[in-house]
């Protein structure tokens, strides 16, 4: 009934690896063999770093969206399902409901029209009753 939504077939790193760090700092040593490692180097790397974590929030960020964006179709697409059968149930059971109305309409009017019948008859007798006994 309920479709399961797979993820995006993009996987997505969180943060760098120790490996990944390593190979940053082998990949800035073997760029300047004879360099030696001095802070404006450290920061340039870090700076670095902290970039490629930015651009991987935001790509997170992203896939995050277009996940909530899939959801809320997916569940606008299962409510909208829901009220069509739920229209579909209720137009099932409409001519059964009204006949079984109209049905109980007409013992209701048959019951009323008993009911003014009677007052009628209690009304005749109340007067026979008193012409009788005017009479005596």
């Amino acid at each position: 009934m309920a479709e399961a939504v797979s993820p995006q077939p993009q996987e997505r790193k969180r943060s760098m690896s120790q490996e990944d760090s390593e190979k940053v700092v082998k990949k800035s040593k073997a760029d300047s063999p004879n360099a030696t490692l001095n802070s404006s180097n450290l920061q340039s790397e870090f700076s670095s770093i902290i970039n490629q974590l930015n651009e991987d929030r935001e790509s997170d960020q992203v896939i995050m969206d277009d996940m909530k964006t899939r959801y809320e179709d997916l569940c606008a697409k299962q409510m909208e399902l829901l009220n069509d059968k739920l229209q579909t149930a209720y137009k099932e059971s409409e001519d059964p409901v009204n006949q079984r109305i109209e049905i109980l309409n007409s013992k209701f009017d048959t019951i009323r029209q008993l009911e003014d019948d009677i007052d009628q008859f209690k009304n005749m007798l109340g007067k026979l009753h008193n012409d009788l006994s005017e009479l005596e």
